[in-house]
């Protein structure tokens, strides 16, 4: 089969980019053809062999971008930021973001001349799938979370301009309302046009089906959930790893000779881009809570982040203002560096205030160890194996008369404790800190073993990409029936009079 994977982002440095790449990977190993379009402001990003690779140039923001034919000349923008890029959807205007569609019609109007796919898989529920719609092809498109929080903003932004508007305005601010107003309309058609030209609606969680279907009613018929997967080869459990070795490729910021400390007891390890929704700013007030406990304890706990974004500076700032010593950012790292880090780790934390599906939560418990999420978004999905029901707000009158529903650990505010890890409520860096030194002191015992078991048999790419295959065959299949039943129509109707 040949696919066109249709991306308005780079390949690499977020969860979309590595899944696309890790699902890429896959289909090649099993003989199927992909090319790839996607956003970027550099020419050596990373390429899967065998994959053909169409690039959006856009300019990276550093004193000497590098110069490509034809690129725009912003930054490639996001639903929040990006490792490489602080341009968002919400700082451009509607001619930077007019002068992207042309760019990616003309980009997918030409593979599909030349590559010639047959079927294409955009990814998010946005401008470039919409795009991608207008072709005649079998469209699937995957929602990964980021796109309903951007459909979502639009519609309030635009309930926003329509009340300031009322309330009376000068007849400049008047102007400049119906210009940002122009644009969210825009981006809320484009979503819709995304969602109605689709033949099947992906999405990865209960949880962003039941927001998709709220938000987009029309297309309700069309969602199918299929989670994320990984790729076992580049997350694994490894049998040695030599810690000198790696924290030597390593540097610190908080020590004065930037080398990572060997002489912990144990280690908790984070990995993600700095926005705001990925909670950390709740990860480090809680460090200090389980670095501080853990050292009365006689525990030696160190922190390790990896990652950057643009809340990088602040999140620093935060670390020493609470004068974390043992948390050390290390920057943004590639697969081969985070595998044996995660081999290191005894405990990941996943505090994301709304995390879609989670895919860094599959990528430790293969390397096996437990996780703690938060109980909010696409990580329970992941985390509860439990067979019961994990409510995010418990009930103790309702829910505990309820035996399908899982109560939460006693003495606690709303932790639960799964086979996979520790799920806690979320901002809370209490019941975080509390979670970690269970896991850290052993007073919560994991079978690291049954955790990387479970996580390769359910969530290797392999086994996604055959429901994703499946679901592409259902898609052509449909689109010719319907192509047929069109051609039926138009000759059982006959010549009309007036030809």
């Amino acid at each position: 089969m040949r696919i066109l994977q249709v991306t308005g982002f780079p390949n690499n440095g977020a969860g979309s980019g590595a899944l696309i790449t890790t699902q890429a990977e896959d289909f090649v190993k099993h003989n199927h053809e992909v090319c790839t379009i996607l956003s970027e402001n550099r020419t050596d990003f990373p390429r899967v062999p065998g994959v053909k690779y169409h690039l959006v140039p856009f300019t990276a923001e550093i004193d000497q971008p590098e110069k490509i034919d034809n690129q725009l000349g912003f930054n490639f923008p996001m639903f929040t930021t990006h490792t490489r890029s602080t341009s968002t959807f919400w700082n451009l205007s509607l001619d930077e973001v007019k002068a992207i569609e042309i760019k990616y019609r003309n980009a997918i109007s030409e593979e599909i001349a030349t590559f010639n796919p047959d079927v294409i898989h955009g990814q998010h529920n946005w401008i470039h799938n919409a795009i991608a719609t207008e072709f005649g092809l079998p469209v699937v498109v995957t929602i990964h979370g980021t796109d309903l929080m951007g459909y979502t903003r639009s519609l309030d932004r635009l309930t926003e301009i329509r009340k300031e508007i009322s309330n009376g305005v000068s007849d400049n601010r008047l102007m400049e309302l119906k210009a940002e107003s122009e644009k969210y309309f825009y981006f809320v058609e484009q979503a819709k046009k995304s969602a109605q030209g689709s033949q099947r609606v992906i999405v990865i969680s209960e949880d962003q089906k039941q927001q998709f279907c709220q938000l987009f009613p029309e297309a309700a018929d069309k969602v199918v959930l299929v989670k994320n997967g990984y790729n076992p080869e580049k997350f694994h459990v490894m049998e040695n790893v030599d810690k000198d070795d790696l924290f030597s490729t390593l540097h610190s910021d908080r020590t004065s000779d930037g080398k990572l400390p060997t002489d912990y007891d144990k280690m908790v390890l984070f990995v993600g881009k700095f926005a705001d929704f990925k909670g950390i700013d709740v990860l480090l007030d809680a460090a200090k809570k389980y670095e501080t406990q853990g050292a009365k304890d006689g525990l030696n706990i160190m922190t390790i982040i990896v990652g950057t974004g643009a809340l990088e500076d602040e999140l620093k700032r935060q670390a020493k203002e609470l004068e974390l010593t043992n948390t050390h950012f290390v920057g943004l790292q590639v697969p081969d560096v985070i595998r044996p880090l995660q081999n290191l780790a005894d405990v990941s934390l996943i505090p994301s205030r709304k995390e879609p599906f989670g895919l860094v939560v599959i990528e430790g418990t293969a390397c096996g160890h437990p996780v703690i999420g938060t109980n909010s978004g696409g990580i329970p999905d992941i985390m509860n194996i439990t067979g019961k029901i994990i409510k995010e707000h418990y009930n103790p009158e309702v829910d505990g008369q309820d035996s399908n529903v899982l109560a939460p650990n006693s003495g606690t505010k709303g932790t639960y404790t799964t086979p996979l890890g520790m799920l806690v409520p979320v901002d809370d860096s209490d019941e975080l800190a509390n979670a970690t030194l269970q896991i850290l002191n052993g007073t919560i015992k994991f079978d690291n073993d049954a955790i990387a078991d479970y996580t390769k048999r359910t969530y290797s790419q392999e086994a996604i990409n055959k429901e994703l295959l499946d679901l592409f065959n259902q898609s052509i299949a449909e689109l010719n029936q319907s192509k047929k039943l069109v051609l039926k129509k138009s000759h059982s109707q006959g010549p009309s009079l007036d030809d």
